[in-house]
């Protein structure tokens, strides 16, 4: 299976608004620089999700050009995190990623398996 790749070092960030999945490569870094304020060839992984949240795309810029992954549910949908501050974006890490990739609420994965320490 093709994925992103990831390193450790890039960031991921996810746009807050439902983008048009049908934008290739130009049309989803315009997003990136337009409404997310970031530079689409940092090496960052930039998700989006369309109107249901049922189709996801992934935009990367790896050494020599731009990427796209894409995943479609056929039930359910993926679930965001709640943004914290800027609303165009939201900065996710990487146990937060696979989780939206798998179906989980990332909120419920850290109340489920990490507690809070009195």
């Amino acid at each position: 299976m093709m994925s992103p790749e990831q390193s450790g070092r890039e960031r991921l960030f996810s746009c807050e608004r439902a983008v048009n999945l049908r934008k290739s490569f130009d049309g989803l870094s315009g997003v990136v620089e337009g409404i997310m304020g970031e530079d689409p060839e940092a090496g960052d992984l930039f998700v989006f999700f369309n109107r249901t949240h049922r189709q996801i795309k992934v935009l990367q810029w790896q050494c020599d050009g731009f990427a796209i992954w894409m995943k479609r549910l056929e039930q359910g949908s993926f679930h965001l995190p709640e943004p914290k501050g800027d609303r165009a974006k939201i900065e996710v890490n990487a146990r937060e990623f696979a989780a939206i990739l798998n179906g989980i609420k990332p909120e419920k994965y850290y109340k489920r398996y990490f507690r809070k320490k009195n």
